[in-house]
């Protein structure tokens, strides 16, 4: 019988102090972030300025216009319409039932757009082979600091150490450090954003533009001073290898950083589920049980309203990775995630370990 876990989280004072939020801070999104879009492309081989899927897309002009064009291989090009910036980080995630995954290229600003350039890949062993994927994408733009609950930090990592972009909500300096640690190991430093506790939530997308990349959450050690995350990434062989990054933490906001709007979002790390890193804003059910040897099915409940959006990252070291394997559904307010799917090196099932974010856009 299939073990199933299911965690019933009632409001409590933290959650109704979030609702306190919403009422009393309505212009919290003006502050942070100052711009951000999400989307899903939907058509692996898609026309050149194909409009990705307008049931999953938005975008903090509230206009859902976001396209993508394929270019070599595997490579598209997303047009995120008139919300460019040049401090913003973006994450990836494949959505496909075999060993497959897709990185940030690149992205930069083209006159008022937003460009996130996506690689995918499959799995065939020592053969690099880019290929055509559906993926979720997101990019999101801070500064100044945070208005109502909960934080919000990121950081695009370079392959050699230190920052190309960084959001911290004190006006403090994220850090991160990688000569002496080891091929691939990266140390982020995120200072004024830990409760002491696993809470909160992490995403990590590799960013390389010459070679297939994966990065991960190795571990996260909250303190008192800050959040330290130990990233690791692996090439296409599941080798150590460095690489530039995007890591994104939230705890009680959207992981793209906004709150009120949005009222509805959740997320769950799995190795400590249940748990303070289980959180929903509406303070209901989050199911997360096995449903294969590398799949887990997640719900969240009560959260899942109008436009929305998914992120999945691999936790503890190792070269695994996850995505997921079909795209969410929403069943009247309940979104369902079938499954989070989880791949070795090698292109085999896995036990699943990784973190999962949902945002709507309302």
């Amino acid at each position: 019988m299939k073990l199933r876990r299911t965690l019933v989280a009632l409001l409590t004072a933290v959650a109704a102090i979030g609702v306190a939020a919403v009422a009393q801070a309505p212009a919290a999104h003006a502050a942070t972030p100052d711009r951000w879009a999400f989307a899903f492309m939907d058509n692996p081989v898609p026309p050149a300025a194909y409009l990705m899927d307008p049931t999953r897309q938005w975008k903090s002009d509230n206009i859902p216009n976001s396209t993508v064009s394929p270019l070599v291989v595997g490579r598209y090009r997303v047009k995120f319409p008139s919300i460019a910036s040049a401090n913003g980080v973006a994450h990836v995630t494949a959505v496909a039932g075999d060993p497959r995954w897709c990185q940030v290229w690149n992205y930069y600003a083209s006159g008022a757009d937003q460009i996130v350039e996506v690689q995918c890949y499959k799995y065939t062993g020592a053969v690099i082979s880019p290929d055509w994927s559906a993926f979720t994408v997101m990019y999101s733009t801070s500064s100044g600091p945070l208005v109502g609950p909960g934080t919000y930090a990121y950081v695009q990592g370079k392959s050699t150490g230190g920052t190309n972009t960084s959001y911290n909500p004190f006006g403090l300096v994220n850090t991160v450090t990688h000569g002496g640690i080891g091929t691939g190991v990266y140390k982020v430093w995120l200072p004024g954003v830990s409760t002491g506790l696993q809470d909160g939530n992490l995403q990590v997308t590799a960013q390389h533009p010459n070679s297939p990349r994966r990065c991960k959450v190795d571990n996260w050690i909250p303190g008192g001073g800050g959040l330290d995350v130990v990233v690791r990434c692996y090439d296409h062989v599941g080798a150590p290898a460095d690489s530039w990054f995007d890591l994104t933490y939230h705890r009680e906001r959207s992981v793209y950083g906004a709150f009120n709007a949005p009222k509805y979002f959740a997320y769950l790390w799995s190795n400590g589920f249940p748990g303070p890193s289980a959180y929903s804003s509406v303070g209901s059910v989050i199911v997360s049980t096995p449903a294969g040897p590398n799949l887990q099915y997640v719900e969240f409940h009560k959260v899942g309203f109008r436009e929305g959006h998914v992120q999945v990252t691999g936790y503890r070291s190792g070269a695994s990775y996850c995505n997921l394997q079909n795209v969410w559904l929403l069943s009247g307010a309940v979104v369902i995630v079938r499954n989070v799917i989880c791949w070795s090196a090698a292109g085999t099932p896995v036990m699943p370990e990784f973190f999962i974010s949902y945002s709507s856009r309302v």
